[in-house]
């Protein structure tokens, strides 16, 4: 049986694969992570598979097709989002039509609202929720689609949906079995097409567990969505460091490993940090994290080849980060990033704008704030209020969702964007940062390439998936 795992065509920059769909203005391209593990798997039960990441290859719709025709798929997994749906849909409809595959949705955004997206779906049948990998792999080895768990479908020809009960998550011990998703990222995807401003170029990234350690943030989607509140899982530190051995030895053009694990609490990047300076490992390493590690941890990581932490700051205001139950204070966040450059650690510092509490008040302070942290790259972004998030829900009690974005008596969202706008403006032109930045020739050549899709965002009109 023939499987076709594809991330559609939508339009250019669009960040289907992040932990939020939108328009990127840096150029940032994240792998499909979560298909490439579902690739791995499907290819271990002995299925032939084609991984496709047309979005990022920069495919046409018709391209895509035309590789759809000549695979000739029996089952199309269609990684989708709410922002790009209509697209998607219609990417799906377009391939069975001229391959006659089934097909089944998949992603984060299948949690969201399931049943009226596959009412939507026209001619698909199913669609997977949450961690989608052993639904696929049932549904490709034809078991019953009543006995799926995780499972929602539709009788052929009929518009009611079943949905079937939810599926565990996928354990600590299967994610040991999964074959190493690098493997599958260098024998199906182009590598060279993935950037991170923050990153060395080519970098590759991989889940040393799965699920947030921390999993309260009321924003993040992937937590509540396709992990459904799961804990945070854990791979063997052995099979971890076998895999950047793999890395290393296989793909020796890789500058940098990116661990996409959540965040990464302090006892496993201890554990990953020693287990790579036993391993005699000698490799660049990155990963997320939250402002509360302490210094000791920080330089353990930082000898063991750590270069770049991506850390939710999100906000200066307490009451912010209270209503976000962040569960770090302004004060902690501050030592730590200091922490982190004395440790000689890379900070990309993310903030969002309008969060529940947000005046024109904590905008100013909390963009004043972030100029005065030491860090080396800022992301800025706008809220994502996505069906089952915490923060969907709180906005929805309030009154302050607005064709399903944030809008609040005191602050519109066309006000929101704006101040959005103003916050990039006076990080990255402040003589501060751009003084940070000039002692440091390495970063140059990524900064330009951002700097490529940052002014063009800064100059025109805020484009509709923004």
């Amino acid at each position: 049986m023939k499987i076709f795992l594809l991330n559609p065509p939508f339009r250019p920059n669009f960040m289907r694969n992040a932990r939020w769909a939108t328009v990127g203005i840096s150029g940032s391209e994240w792998y499909p992570i979560y298909l490439a593990y579902c690739t791995g798997l499907l290819e271990r039960e002995g299925f032939e598979v084609k991984l496709l990441d047309a979005q990022v290859d920069g495919l046409s719709h018709e391209e895509t097709y035309r590789l759809a025709r000549e695979f000739q798929p029996a089952l199309l997994v269609l990684y989708f989002s709410t922002t790009s749906q209509e697209n998607d849909l219609r990417v799906g409809e377009a391939i069975r039509e001229q391959t006659g595959c089934e097909v089944v949705l998949v992603g984060p955004w299948s949690s969201c609202h399931p049943a009226a997206t596959l009412k939507a779906a026209g001619g698909i049948r199913y669609l997977a929720e949450g961690e989608f990998d052993f639904t696929v792999l049932e549904l490709a080895r034809g078991v019953d689609p009543r006995e799926i768990r995780g499972l929602h479908w539709k009788e052929r020809g009929g518009e009611g949906v079943t949905p079937n009960p939810p599926r565990p998550p996928v354990s600590a011990e299967e994610l040991d079995r999964f074959p190493f998703v690098t493997d599958v990222y260098r024998r199906h995807l182009n590598i060279r097409n993935y950037h991170q401003t923050g990153h060395r170029h080519p970098f590759i990234d991989l889940f040393t567990g799965r699920g947030c350690a921390w999993g309260r943030c009321t924003f993040c989607l992937w937590p509540f969505t396709i992990n459904r509140g799961a804990t945070y899982r854990r791979r063997r530190m052995e099979s971890v460091i076998e895999e950047l051995e793999y890395v290393r030895k296989e793909m020796p053009y890789i500058r940098e490993v990116f661990i996409q694990d959540d965040v990464l609490p302090g006892d496993r990047a201890r554990e990953l940090a020693e287990a790579i300076l036993r391993s005699g490992l000698k490799l660049t390493w990155s990963c997320y994290s939250r402002a509360n590690l302490d210094l000791s941890t920080l330089k353990l990581m930082k000898r063991s080849g750590c270069r770049t932490l991506h850390v939710g700051y999100e906000s200066s205001s307490p009451l912010i980060l209270k209503n976000i139950c962040k569960g770090v204070s302004p004060e902690r966040m501050v030592r730590f990033t200091r922490d982190a450059r004395q440790a000689g650690l890379f900070i990309v510092a993310d903030f969002i704008t309008g969060l529940p509490g947000e005046t024109v008040e904590t905008i100013k302070a909390t963009t004043a704030w972030a100029i005065r942290l030491p860090v080396q790259r800022y992301t800025i972004t706008l809220p994502k209020p996505y069906p089952g998030t915490p923060l969907y829900g709180q906005l929805e009690r309030e009154g302050s969702l607005q064709d399903g974005r944030p809008d609040y008596p005191g602050l519109s969202y066309r006000e929101i964007r704006e101040w959005n706008k103003w916050s990039l403006r006076k990080v990255y032109l402040n003589p501060r940062y751009l003084l940070r930045m000039m002692i440091r020739p390495g970063e140059w050549f990524r900064l330009l390439r951002s700097a490529f899709f940052f002014f063009p965002y800064l100059l025109k009109k805020q484009h509709p998936y923004q």
